[in-house]
């Protein structure tokens, strides 16, 4: 065993953030290995790199990136309590932990090679924010590995500006506004899905859905009732943690959305005033 397969019980589950327990195993399963499954496909990026991990919760996923061969790996979470913890389990030489609120980082700029932030960005009060100093925070050829959930599935028919169902989410992107928010600072090189459903049904019945019933029914029932219907490449959409390029995705939509960004670099003299 692993550390981070260890029991995180000193951690209370709100629902906020994802902690490694017995709560977590027996009741939301699905929800843990889409996490970790996050964490494992950008351990593809980390060999010999300088990481920040934002925001690090119980800080599992930064001992995943390390242990795939990052340089350095650097953990940072708004929780005083999560962040003890992932210190006092995970730290060490090459493995620290900080309390910080992503949108008011002291890194130099310019400090790390890859930041992961996964299910972030939908808990702060502007992405735009977070995604610009993000950007601040990468190096020349940095790397944004970032991902949210797709508003489209877990709360059809809301606008932008609705408040999302989950309690702990300030608002949710559809895939077109979140490719949007990343444009204005990032070369987008990858887009993958994860937990693919029939999106265009759960759209026309929003009258009748909930994030909580979606998780708990709507989800398992669809992705069952569909996998003999279709086929992706041949990726069968019960195969619900894996991360499906977009490319890929048919007459699905993703329930969450997962992009690998490159920043722009702007050439100076290519702007010229008219």
């Amino acid at each position: 065993m692993t550390k981070h397969d260890e029991n995180q019980d000193e951690i209370s589950y709100t629902g906020e953030r994802l902690v490694i327990n017995d709560q977590i195993k027996q009741l939301h399963p699905l929800c843990l290995e889409q996490h970790l499954q996050r964490y494992i496909f950008a351990s593809d990026y980390v060999k010999g790199k300088n990481i920040l991990d934002a925001a690090c919760g119980s800080g599992y996923g930064t001992k995943i990136l390390y242990d795939a061969g990052a340089l350095t790996c650097t953990g940072i979470d708004i929780s005083n309590e999560s962040v003890k913890y992932a210190q006092k389990t995970y730290g060490s030489n090459n493995i620290s932990y900080t309390l910080g609120d992503v949108n008011k980082l002291s890194f130099n700029d310019g400090s790390f090679d890859v930041i992961v932030s996964f299910e972030t960005i939908e808990h702060i009060n502007n992405g735009q924010t977070w995604i610009k100093e993000s950007a601040r925070l990468l190096n020349e050829n940095g790397l944004f590995i970032i991902s949210t959930p797709n508003r489209s599935i877990t709360n059809p028919g809301a606008y932008f500006n609705d408040k999302p169902t989950n309690p702990y989410h300030m608002f949710e992107y559809n895939t077109l506004e979140f490719i949007g928010e990343l444009l204005c600072e990032y070369d987008i090189m990858n887009l993958y899905g994860q937990a693919l459903v029939d999106g265009f049904k759960r759209e026309r019945s929003h009258k009748f859905f909930t994030y909580r019933t979606f998780i708990k029914k709507i989800l398992p029932q669809t992705i069952k009732s569909m996998s003999h219907k279709f086929r992706v490449n041949n990726i069968i959409p019960d195969q619900k943690n894996d991360l499906v390029p977009f490319s890929d995705i048919k007459n699905l939509q993703p329930t969450f959305i997962i992009a690998v960004c490159k920043k722009k670099h702007i050439n100076n003299e290519n702007f010229k005033s008219i």
